[in-house]
């Protein structure tokens, strides 16, 4: 890496010319790449084949287009919804343009592109969460092939704190996996090499340097980004940012919206962290204590009486009945150690917090008036995360199992937080559709996620099992069904007719 900078430096201080700074001699070396013309020749052809393009379907919730062009931080690929069938030449109207469509009628499916690559052999391949988060199908292209027939890809584990998602495909194909780096050994002014589907334009790669590590990640508190100036562009999102050696050492993630050349990457070592997690249990368990801090200042230091120039987070509130509260943590009490760590701002704390596994007893050393204890806390889980526990990843298994008749949609009870969720906080029992399969039944019945089934066949429903019983031996049900307008916060009712037999 010396030897490139010293090249590049003497590039730059004798000639004034267009050629690439990374135009190296045949007998030169940089990482486990050996160089030819351009090292990032070599470099494209070991990675490109390990990426995959990434395209999903999904059902637009509302016509509006969620977030402003002046939005700080952009997703890559949020940018790029297509209605299904539409785009140039293909009839559709752009998202902007359709109105509200009525129950009865039918709401269109948004297309979006990402990209992933490959981790395992097996068929397990790493995208952001964003990428397939919403979606009702997942299709991936391993080549820009026009005969290449996409392939199925499935949801294994979902950890949308850090926003990374783990796809399993099976395929016949023999998959070489990536090489995950090390992004802490990354220093500023390293090149990289990302990979994407800029646009859907395909396999792309484009080069540039690591601008600055540490960068703040707002919607994702628990992972700082790196930046780079390598070019980035929608459809990146999930995509791979290399180092010299081949290795993933981020996953493009989000753009400066104002400006050129300012893209972001998660580092792969906290993804690195979770990953096991994600294969085995598909979600991620995070440590919890329970305490808000704030870092010292030197004016609270000297009102606590500490030295001013202890550097350390001091806890605003201890949460009554949670861990750190059980333990004995107090209001101020200044935290200097966690787990066999030393901590310096809330960071380091929150950093040691959520790597702490779940169950386990570990030591805590805080100040307090002065003097330093030693306490004992029982790491609890993250709220948050217990939505997506393995309790509820079995009941939405048993859901999709017991899809009684082929009616195209998957339903649950209505709770009170879904009540509230969807707009309709005064219902207190029901049916809600939880996914509807793209040109189903339910789907060319007009339904939608978020949807109440009232009744079938004027018949008042209360369950899912209420449901199926009802749905079982004809082909044709007339169900009314209740749906929150998202404009006006009112509720729509509507009579539509399920159709089983009906063929799109």
């Amino acid at each position: 890496m010396k030897n490139l900078q010293r090249a590049i430096q003497a590039g730059i201080l004798l000639l004034s010319i267009s050629l690439s700074p990374v135009v190296l001699a045949e007998s030169a070396k940089v990482g486990n790449v050996p160089a030819t013309t351009n090292i990032f020749v070599d470099l494209a052809k070991k990675v490109v084949p390990s990426v995959v393009n990434i395209s999903t379907l999904s059902t637009v919730k509302s016509p509006l287009v969620q977030g402003s062009p002046d939005d700080l931080f952009r997703r890559f690929f949020e940018d790029f919804f297509r209605h299904h069938g539409g785009g140039p030449g293909g009839g559709g109207e752009d998202e902007e343009d359709q109105g509200q469509m009525p129950p009865g009628g039918k709401l269109p499916k948004a297309m979006s592109l990402g990209t992933g690559f490959i981790i395992d052999a097996s068929g397990l391949i790493l995208t952001n969460n964003h990428v397939v988060a919403d979606a009702d199908e997942i299709k991936i292209n391993f080549t820009e092939n026009s005969e290449e027939k996409a392939t199925d890809g499935t949801v294994v584990g979902r950890d949308p704190e850090i926003d990374v998602a783990l796809i399993r495909v099976k395929t016949s194909r023999t998959l070489v996996p990536m090489a995950l780096g090390d992004s802490d050994a990354l220093e500023v002014g390293e090149y990289v090499m990302a990979v994407g589907n800029p646009f859907g334009q395909g396999h792309s790669v484009t080069h540039g340097i690591i601008s600055a590590k540490g960068r703040l990640a707002p919607d994702f508190p628990l992972a700082n980004y790196l930046q780079t100036d390598a070019p980035i562009n929608p459809g990146n999102s999930g995509g791979p940012l290399v180092n010299l050696d081949g290795e993933v050492i981020g996953i493009n993630n989000a753009i400066e919206a104002r400006a050129q050349g300012i893209g972001f990457a998660i580092p792969i070592n906290p993804v690195k962290k979770v990953l096991s997690q994600l294969r085995t249990k598909g979600t991620v368990a995070r440590g919890y204590i329970g305490v808000y801090v704030n870092d010292l200042t030197p004016e609270v230091a000297k009102s606590i009486h500490v030295s001013p120039e202890l550097k350390a987070p001091f806890v605003i509130n201890a949460n009554p009945g949670e861990p750190a509260d059980k333990a004995g943590i107090k209001n101020y009490d200044i935290i200097v150690e966690f787990n066999g760590k030393p901590i310096h701002n809330g960071t380091d704390l929150i950093t040691a917090v959520t790597a702490a596994e779940v169950g386990k007893s570990v030591s805590v050393k805080v100040l307090r008036n002065g003097e330093t204890k030693a306490l004992t806390i029982k790491i609890g889980q993250r709220p948050g995360t217990e939505e997506a526990s393995e309790e509820v990843r079995k009941k939405g298994e048993k859901r999709h199992k017991t899809k009684q008749a082929e009616t195209g949609m998957d339903l649950d009870n209505l709770t009170p937080d879904i009540a509230h969720e969807i707009g309709m906080p005064d219902l207190n029992k029901g049916v809600v559709v939880a996914n509807v399969t793209y040109g189903g039944p339910a789907d060319r019945a007009g339904l939608i996620r978020g949807d109440v089934i009232l009744e079938v066949d004027r018949k008042p429903i209360s369950d899912v099992d209420g449901f199926y019983k009802a749905v079982k031996e004809k082909k044709s049900y007339l169900l009314r069904i209740r749906r929150a307008d998202p404009q006006s916060g009112n509720s729509i009712y509507s009579v539509v007719v399920l159709n089983l037999s009906a063929k799109s």
